[in-house]
């Protein structure tokens, strides 16, 4: 019976006002999960150079292997987290300007018995990098338009 009045000539319009609810409704809930924070996502490979990781997110924790003398300005998010090898590497976002960020990490590391090994210190991209016993630690510092700062940071071998 149901079939029969969805079918019938004074309904013939029904089965496209049905569809067209059904894309409203799939555009609606696309455009949430496009909005939603997106989780985190690992991507592992086998590579000559060793296994390669990757992890992206949001707001990463920060890896349990992580080395404990590499001290992180407290109010980073940790945006991804990369391993090749020996090699570890961080992307943060600070909401504080480059100048702050740059000199606490720089004093910070220091603190924590790093060398400073060289430093560059422009408007809007800075770089210190550090060696310590038989490890080297580089970090790069980008100015947001927007507000923030972009931090990279890498620790590994020492080169040879």
């Amino acid at each position: 019976m149901l079939l029969a009045g969805a079918c019938s000539p004074r309904n013939e319009g029904a089965p496209e006002a049905l569809v067209d609810e059904a894309l409203q409704a799939n555009a609606r809930q696309q455009a949430a999960a496009d909005q939603a924070p997106r989780a985190e996502s690992t991507l592992t490979l086998e590579t000559e150079a060793g296994l390669y990781s990757a992890t992206t997110g949001e707001n990463l924790p920060l890896p349990g292997d992580f080395p404990g003398d590499v001290l992180l300005p407290e109010d980073v998010r940790i945006t991804s987290s990369t391993r090749l090898g020996p090699t570890m590497s961080l992307g943060a976002h600070s909401p504080r300007s480059l100048a702050l960020v740059f000199d606490e990490f720089r004093q910070a590391q220091r603190a924590a018995g790093w060398t400073e090994a060289a430093v560059q210190d422009d408007a809007t991209v800075r770089v210190a990098s550090f060696d310590k016993a038989d490890r080297h630690l580089e970090a790069n510092f980008v100015e947001e338009a927007g507000g923030g700062t972009t931090l990279a940071v890498t620790v590994g071998p020492a080169p040879d």
